[in-house]
């Protein structure tokens, strides 16, 4: 009977310390999975507090460069930023000039950051080309938009309806190589 008890309270005992054991790993694994949850938490409030941080501001210094591809010439003009680009992010800047661009002036930005921004203003009149519509066919102007450069017979329908879209508002082209592989992409 005595070996009896002995063995249930042997059988208890382990019992109980498998049950502690497993339980000090649960509460252990617990805990881990709280403190990655509060990490992961920490750093999206730090992504979105660094979002909020990364705009432009009035006291942000803005510096153009104006760089004609004709002559190779680059000029840069620095002053704070513009009224119009305050309290932009990097990407609704890109997004602005990439709306400011003309036949006559490509934007691109440079470098970004709260204090400074660089934007490239480069100008050309020569080697660009604008896509247009007329009557349901693609021409080509030149970069002037209004000096024709070559009818084609491009079914402007017969296009991706995105670059459809670009056409019929006008696309530009900046170089003699893309106009040259829009043709040979879309002529029958």
């Amino acid at each position: 009977m005595r070996k009896t008890f002995y063995g249930i309270g042997v059988f208890l005992f382990l019992s109980l310390l498998s049950l502690g054991s497993y339980g000090s790993y649960k509460i252990s694994d617990m805990k881990m999975k709280i403190r990655n949850l509060e990490q992961n938490l920490e750093a999206e409030q730090l992504k979105e507090t660094e979002a909020v941080k990364q705009i432009i501001t009035e006291a942000t210094q803005c510096t153009i460069e104006e760089y004609d591809r004709n002559t190779g010439e680059l000029k840069e003009k620095t002053t704070l930023a513009a009224d119009n680009i305050n309290g932009m992010s990097r990407e609704e800047l890109i997004a602005f000039l990439s709306r400011s661009n003309t036949a006559y002036y490509r934007y691109a930005l440079v470098a970004f950051s709260p204090q400074h921004v660089v934007i490239r203003q480069s100008r050309t009149t020569f080697g660009t080309y604008y896509l247009v519509d007329e009557d349901g066919k693609v021409v080509v102007y030149k970069g002037d938009k209004k000096t024709l450069f070559e009818p084609t017979e491009i079914q402007t329908a017969s296009l991706p309806k995105t670059l459809q879209k670009e056409i019929k508002e006008g696309k530009m082209l900046d170089s003699e190589e893309e106009l040259y592989n829009f043709l040979e992409n879309y002529s029958s």
